[in-house]
């Protein structure tokens, strides 16, 4: 599938749209996965209603898919990056660029070995008056619901057992912790789990992170401790803080007899040090 999708002029992966009608819900496109090569010509046959309309729309930019994404060849890429640096790219075409481009970093991190992070789940600046006269990083950063599962299948579809991909995850969707990222995590090699402490650093949020995944993503699918340079002088207290945290979560496992003793002293040194070492590739 990776060579198909890099060799391909365009690639359809997983694209989905349902419309919403008075008689319930109409799946038009359902995980359509096709790779057009480049100067090949294509036609799509079928019936009225059978999502063919639809599927060229998507394909084009003009209708933004409910799941899965349009990889670009390079000439169509480069002319949409063109239209968004005049300015006159359509707020379609803005999205599909921003698919296409999210591909093609998971496609060169698995050529450069180099460690791809998404942190989507939050609104920045909130409040533009603060913003224009205070800057950014002043706390008008506000959660959002954000999805994971299908928007990722196509990017995790093509690249999620790579040997050489590796995906780590951030949100301030607390309510994904358990629901999407922790299985993602739990099934694919590649993807492992950023805890937020650069924005939910307070003790309750954090035992409420390590309860969210530990049980299904473990302790070795997270980053351990990461943090926001920009905060540099609140980076050690910070530090100290996530590693007590830590220690207060494990001591609970002792405690219940599910870890042993000398299992969470080990753990403790991982997620402070190992970890983040090893995630990153440092």
């Amino acid at each position: 599938m990776e060579d198909a999708a890099a060799g391909a002029g365009i690639s359809l992966a997983g694209l989905t749209k349902t419309f919403r009608s008075p008689d319930g819900p109409v799946h038009a496109v359902r995980g359509v996965d096709v790779d057009i090569p480049r100067g090949q010509t294509v036609a799509l046959l079928g019936p009225n209603g059978a999502g063919k309309s639809t599927t060229i729309d998507m394909l084009l930019g003009l209708t933004p898919p409910d799941a899965g994404s349009v990889i670009l060849a390079p000439t169509e890429a480069a002319q949409l990056f063109a239209r968004a640096l005049r300015g006159t790219a359509s707020p379609e075409e803005r999205r599909a660029f921003r698919q296409h481009m999210l591909c093609e970093m998971a496609r060169m991190s698995c050529d450069d070995g180099l460690v791809m992070q998404l942190h989507p789940g939050v609104f920045r600046n909130h409040h533009p008056p603060t913003w224009r006269d205070f800057g950014t990083d002043v706390g008008a950063d506000i959660p959002v619901a954000i999805e994971f599962t299908r928007a990722l299948q196509p990017l995790l579809g093509l690249y999620g057992t790579h040997p050489n991909f590796r995906m780590v995850l951030f949100t301030l969707d607390e309510t994904t912790w358990s629901r999407e990222l922790a299985p993602l995590a739990g099934f694919y090699p590649s993807v492992y789990l950023g805890a937020p402490w650069w924005f939910l650093d307070t003790p309750d949020a954090m035992l409420r992170f390590r309860a969210a995944v530990t049980d299904t993503a473990g302790f070795a699918k997270t980053s351990g401790f990461v943090d926001d340079t920009r905060a540099f002088c609140s980076i050690p207290v910070r530090h100290d803080t996530a590693r007590r945290i830590d220690c207060a979560y494990l001591s609970r496992l002792v405690v219940e007899h599910r870890l042993d003793e000398d299992e969470a002293v080990e753990t403790a040194k991982d997620l402070a040090h190992r970890l983040p070492r090893e995630v990153f590739r440092f």
